[in-house]
């Protein structure tokens, strides 16, 4: 009897998929699928570093042009990468179709309108946009992808995610073609085996007396407090010290925290490789989560980077104006998260804080999952 044939599912991800994590977790997780062939379409890594893969899975990266190109050059290389993956799609026939953020709604709305693509397809979200971010400077081609998305992909679409509840309820106020029992919450965790792997991290013992301090991810004076915690930070040497890490940080940040010549204050600029983070947050005692809440998409966010503090047994200090950070720690409170005034940190005394190795978290890709795989499966079945 002939093995019935793989079930083919398409993963599009305009964005080069190293810089998202649950992305590339979830690549993963859906590749192991017994029987199933997963397929991604993505673009090249721009911040150097090694390029993601994944046993026996396929990552195609059509040529889409470098950033900082004018306007005319960069839509070329996006017509390009967009005409290029549908024409991929439409000859690969895949069963369905995973289309992250509305980046990738050309290349999709290609594939069905103009090609005759039938996949079910399936829309999720890492970020929240809302209608005044698609008004700002640099966002044209991102308006023009959201319109496509709107106007011709979320009525028809068999699955439409967001990261948390909230800003599931802001999409559906701001995108109304979306049918509402089509909406689901897809969160950002780590999947089971890093979790694990985070629980066996023995405490590094302390050198000194300091509570430890790391913050780790995307970091610019406009949109974060990199500048108040840091200078809190070198203002006392004796009691906190910090570890910056990313490969996403501005130039002016760097130049800034060397300006300071705080010997309590250390930096990688090179970022660090996923599977690397748990023993380097087991150095530490707190993760900082630093968004300034200038956009509802800061708001509204529970961070990846949150969830992999806490698994790793850290205490997670956020901002008040991340409102959904104090939504997730009332929810959770037997997990350390603390709000702390980042504009007041002067006033503040520093604090003796332990890490707390976790023998069980309960927030993993795995569980995140579940709901999807089973609307998938049932799509691998129908076929």
């Amino acid at each position: 009897m002939a093995d019935a044939p793989a079930f083919r599912l398409a993963y599009v991800h305009v964005l080069p998929i190293e810089y998202y994590p649950p992305a590339t977790n979830t690549i993963s997780i859906l590749a192991e699928r017994p029987g199933w062939n997963v397929r991604v379409w993505t673009s090249a890594n721009a911040r150097g570093g090694a390029a993601w893969s994944h046993p026996g899975l396929d990552v195609r990266r059509p040529f889409f042009g470098k950033p900082h190109r004018a306007l005319t050059g960069r839509i070329a290389g996006y017509l390009q990468w967009h005409i290029t993956t549908a024409l991929e799609l439409a000859r690969w026939k895949p069963h369905a179709v995973i289309a992250v953020e509305p980046h990738s709604a050309l290349g999709v709305w290609i594939y069905y309108r103009t090609l005759g693509g039938g996949a079910p397809l399936f829309i999720h979200h890492h970020e929240y946009y809302a209608p005044e971010d698609y008004a700002r400077p640099g966002m044209r081609l991102l308006a023009a992808a959201q319109r496509i998305e709107q106007d011709s992909l979320l009525a028809g679409a068999r699955w439409v995610s967001q990261t948390n509840a909230t800003r599931m309820q802001l999409m559906l106020s701001t995108h109304p073609k979306i049918v509402p029992a089509t909406a689901h919450v897809l969160p950002n965790y780590p999947p089971s085996e890093w979790v694990a792997a985070a629980a066996r991290q023995p405490s590094r013992a302390r050198a000194n007396d300091r509570t430890r301090l790391v913050y780790v991810g995307s970091a610019s004076f406009e949109d974060t407090f990199i500048r108040e915690a840091a200078q809190w930070v070198a203002a006392n040497p004796e009691r906190l010290s910090l570890h910056v890490v990313g490969n996403n940080v501005a130039r002016d940040v760097w130049d800034w925290l060397s300006s300071l010549r705080a010997t309590n204050i250390t930096t990688d600029p090179g970022g660090i490789d996923y599977p690397d983070l748990p023993a380097l947050l087991a150095q530490h005692d707190v993760g900082l989560v630093l968004y300034k809440g200038n956009t509802l998409n800061f708001v509204h966010n529970v961070p990846n980077k949150a969830i992999e503090y806490l698994a790793c047994g850290l205490e997670v200090w956020y901002p008040p104006e991340m409102k959904e950070m104090r939504v997730f720690g009332a929810a959770h409170p037997n997990l350390r998260t603390r709000e702390v005034n980042f504009s007041e940190l002067s006033s503040m005394a520093p604090m003796r804080v332990e890490r707390e190795p976790v023998a069980s978290f309960p927030f993993t890709a795995e569980g995140a999952l579940e709901e999807l795989t089973t609307f998938l499966e049932r799509c691998a079945r129908s076929e």
